[in-house]
């Protein structure tokens, strides 16, 4: 595919030995956060076109892979030029990526074709697929036995691959949907979260068995590993029934395999990444401060500080930050540090965008409501295409309800449409009614 420059380029630059640097992976603008991991500082926004999810950073800094599970594809963008070098097709519904300790090898867990996809770096090719278990969801490499793990989430297992024949040597039964997954630096240990019973599965590498499963809080996604300390992202923190998406972060002790602090955090956490010296964990609040999850503040990342485990900055980023997978790598050469203003913290009106169910959409983003503010009560019709878009990537249990706070915001906007068309010209309200309507009709199959 022919490589598509992206629109905001930052000319200063740093030497190749510069801070770490993450790449936050907005899906709910499409977009990615450049973050100085050393000042906290948003270098830029990369506008990417898509909803990206799973990030993977090469050793060396020169490239960052991102997910995309709205389209099938993997973004591979050069981070030096602030472009997208190309886009690959791989599986349906990409999530989980991980790239190996040489660079060489790249791969991607599809959801919804239950496989792996196997990327050369050199070439941007795929070298073969393998099949995996039930929707794989994440993924990660042990490059010292030359393994890779992957999550599947709908059989409550990880397949164990081979990385030097590209073939299944094992499947370990883990917990309920199971997510995230982080091997430790020594390769001894894969751990596991399982988002619908809230633990946290520990498992021998050696022998391929679970030794241990820790309760953690609700809904765990994101997993990493800083030295003795395994950091989970709670997703719900503390509610089991995520009504709510108060965040919290498990610390668990591996020797003990018990949990030491809990840590609060935003809303909705669930990409979480160790930085290189072991000294920071960031995690990706996908609704920001906002525990509703109402999509009308912009997202933020929480800085731990491991000596304290005690959140010592928050980073204001894109919308919907999911970061799904080791996020922060090497500064690439020429790496940007011209900082840009972050997103506005807070939104209270919007003008209907198009979403991942955009389709549902078009009847209102044509002529009738051309050019109209749409109020954010009856806009309530593009967070419930939000939360369809989240749910298509969750597991099960969150995935239910979310559908159900998407069918409450319809219903919500329905009912300020009735009320004189919720302050937008009758034909804007008329094509809204029948969005909604189909929303709905949508949501109920």
């Amino acid at each position: 595919m022919v490589a598509a420059t992206v629109a905001t380029m930052i000319a200063a630059a740093r030497p190749a030995s510069a801070a770490p640097v993450a790449y936050v992976a907005n899906s709910g603008d499409g977009s990615v956060s450049v973050v100085d991991v050393e000042t906290n500082a948003v270098l830029s926004t990369m506008p990417l076109g898509t909803s990206p999810f799973g990030v993977a950073v090469d050793p060396g800094g020169a490239r960052v892979y991102l997910t995309s599970p709205d389209d099938g594809t993997v973004s591979v963008i050069d981070p030096a030029a602030q472009t997208v070098v190309t886009t690959v097709t791989v599986g349906s519904s990409p999530t989980g990526i991980a790239v190996d300790a040489s660079g060489r090898r790249l791969y991607v867990a599809n959801g919804g074709s239950d496989s792996v996809t196997v990327l050369d770096t050199s070439t941007n090719a795929a070298v073969t697929t393998v099949q995996a278990g039930a929707r794989p969801f994440g993924v990660a490499v042990d490059s010292i036995a030359n393994r890779v793990y992957v999550t599947n989430s709908d059989d409550g297992s990880v397949s164990v691959l081979d990385a030097t024949t590209n073939t299944m040597v094992a499947t370990v039964p883990v917990g309920a949907s199971p997510s995230g997954i982080a091997v430790d630096g020594r390769g001894s240990r894969a751990y596991v979260t399982n988002s619908d019973d809230g633990t946290l599965s520990v498992i021998d590498t050696a022998s391929n068995t679970t030794v241990a499963t820790v309760r953690v809080g609700a809904s765990p996604s994101g997993v990493a590993v800083a030295g003795s300390r395994a950091y989970v992202a709670n997703t719900c923190g503390a509610d089991a029934e995520c009504t709510s998406f108060d965040g919290t972060v498990s610390v668990v002790d591996t020797a003990t395999n018990r949990v030491v602090t809990t840590v609060p955090v935003g809303a909705s956490p669930l990409g979480i990444a160790v930085d290189p010296e072991g000294t920071r964990v960031y995690v990706a609040n996908g609704c920001g401060a906002d525990v509703t999850c109402g999509f009308t503040v912009g997202g933020t990342i929480s800085v731990l500080d491991t000596a304290s485990d005690t959140v010592i900055a928050t980073i204001a980023v894109g919308q919907g930050p999911i970061a799904f997978g080791q996020f922060i790598g090497p500064a690439p050469p020429d790496v940007p540090t011209t900082t840009t203003a972050p997103p506005p913290a807070v939104t209270t009106t919007t003008t209907l965008p198009c979403t991942t169910v955009g389709c549902l959409l078009d009847a209102a983003r044509g002529g009738a409501c051309a050019g109209q503010t749409v109020p954010s009560r009856v806009s309530g019709l593009a967070l419930a295409a939000r939360f369809i878009e989240q749910a298509a990537t969750s597991p099960p249990r969150r995935a239910t309800k979310l559908s159900r706070r998407a069918m409450k915001a319809v219903r919500q906007a329905r009912a300020a449409l009735k009320r004189k068309h919720g302050g937008v010209s009758p034909s804007c309200g008329t094509a809204l009614e029948d969005v909604a309507d189909r929303v709905m009709a949508a949501l109920r199959r």
